[in-house]
């Protein structure tokens, strides 16, 4: 039986009426998991007839699944990137926008990358700038993006106010998943509910404000924002939504789905863990009336990589050009995205480190483009070397030398590279299986 403050429980009280008792009994219930599929690695339908272990649909999401509880983090296609484990609840909040596809998006508050990589998978001909201020929760966020494979994503680490202007005026869609009081993830532990106070909602809302106000200057006229948070609190949702219409010009797009409807504002949606299967979640979705006149930053001038363009000659079937940034060497999607004067990350498919004298490749070129090399060993994801290869085993397969993939159920997994006929595992030792 979880321990609530007191204060809380009166404001659910006051806010849910006769459905109070029913909130409190679901709390005391374990959280529903969930799963998202991720199609630059594999197609929903035929993930959903391989998979060893049960699944059911999740209504609003075409490739999200209810699972069980046990532990998804070991399994091989996890390993692979061809899904991500995630809330149901907070899958909902990219479904509140209809994507076009070619956008350019921002995910102001990125970390650890749930949204991000379903909006990726959303945009295939877009781009997707992840943002996430704390440095820690940016290498989280970039893990999870490389194991993904995605192509089409660059993170970067700055505040609100210093991203939002680099790309003023330029940005299709803002995601603002806003840092609130967690009120909706309660029953994720005691490390959530103990941080919970009453002056906390307050004090969140009024950081909420100032990152809306940021993402209205990168945001195009016509553009959309995308306002969401864990919490039930009226101050940290309402409140905000109302007072940042009041200081602009947007207009309240109505969320046509069935579920709880804002406090005295339809437009918007209140998931409660006693009606959904999931945790609480607050969704608000605004259309950009009014234009900016600020000027974005310049793109950064990135010198070209001959060296690793030889190098995916030789060992791939891609035709890409390649750029250096900082220490490593990138494949990007689109050149003129990546500004001058700005923290990132990475800035596309990080695929190595260039040595001159040779080429160390990384982790994130196997994992996007794996069924690209010219040297491959397939193998359904319940073939025993598998697991051998997730231990940082060896393997014994006839191969000529030089670099692959691993290839799991037609999912790239990582790279190997062989010399004088021996097996040399490259899958990154953070990474694997132990036993």
């Amino acid at each position: 039986m979880i321990k609530l403050d007191d204060k809380f429980l009166k404001r659910m009280n006051n806010l849910l009426g006769s459905e109070y008792n029913d909130f409190l009994n679901c709390l005391n219930m374990s959280e529903q998991k969930g799963i998202y599929v991720n199609n630059f690695k594999i197609n929903t339908d035929e993930f959903t007839k391989i998979i060893d272990f049960s699944i059911s649909p999740i209504p609003y999401e075409k490739n999200g699944f209810y699972v069980d509880n046990s532990k998804k983090g070991r399994h091989p296609l996890h390993h692979a990137g061809a899904f991500y484990i995630q809330d149901p609840s907070a899958m909902f909040t990219v479904n509140s926008l209809k994507f076009r596809g070619d956008e350019i998006v921002l995910d102001m508050c990125a970390a650890p990358g749930g949204k991000s990589i379903q909006i990726a998978n959303r945009i295939p001909n877009g781009i997707l700038i992840s943002n996430e201020y704390v440095k820690s929760r940016a290498q989280i966020l970039y893990s999870n993006i490389e194991r993904m494979g995605l192509d089409n994503v660059i993170i970067s680490n700055e505040d609100s106010k210093h991203i939002s202007r680099a790309y003023s005026n330029e940005i299709d869609v803002c995601l603002v998943d806003a840092p609130c009081s967690g009120e909706g993830m309660f029953r994720r532990g005691e490390e959530v509910i103990n941080e919970w106070n009453e002056n906390l909602p307050k004090m969140c809302s009024l950081r909420q404000l100032e990152i809306l106000e940021d993402a209205n200057l990168c945001l195009k006229e016509n553009g959309y924002l995308i306002y969401s948070t864990c919490t039930y609190s009226i101050e940290e949702n309402e409140d905000v939504i109302r007072e940042f219409l009041s200081r602009h010009d947007y207009e309240l797009i109505n969320i046509n789905y069935p579920f709880d409807r804002g406090i005295d504002m339809k437009e918007t949606v209140r998931l409660y863990p006693h009606k959904v299967k999931g945790e609480g979640q607050f969704v608000a979705l605004l259309k950009k009336l009014e234009k900016n006149n600020l000027i974005p930053n310049n793109k950064l001038n990135l010198k070209e990589n001959k060296n690793f363009e030889n190098f995916l000659n030789k060992y791939t079937i891609l035709n890409k050009k390649v750029y250096d940034y900082k220490e490593y060497s990138y494949i990007i999607k689109d050149y003129n995205i990546i500004k001058y004067n700005v923290n990132y990350i990475y800035i596309g498919v990080r695929i190595g480190i260039d040595k001159k004298k040779y080429q160390e490749p990384c982790h994130y070129l196997f994992s996007s483009f794996g069924n690209m090399f010219k040297s491959k060993i397939n193998l359904s994801y319940l073939d025993l070397n598998v697991n051998k290869y997730l231990k940082g085993e060896t393997l014994n397969f006839n191969i000529q030398d030089g670099y692959g993939a691993l290839i799991i159920s037609n999912c790239p997994l990582g790279g190997f590279k062989i010399s004088n006929g021996k097996f040399k595992n490259l899958y990154p030792k953070g990474l694997r299986n132990f036993n």
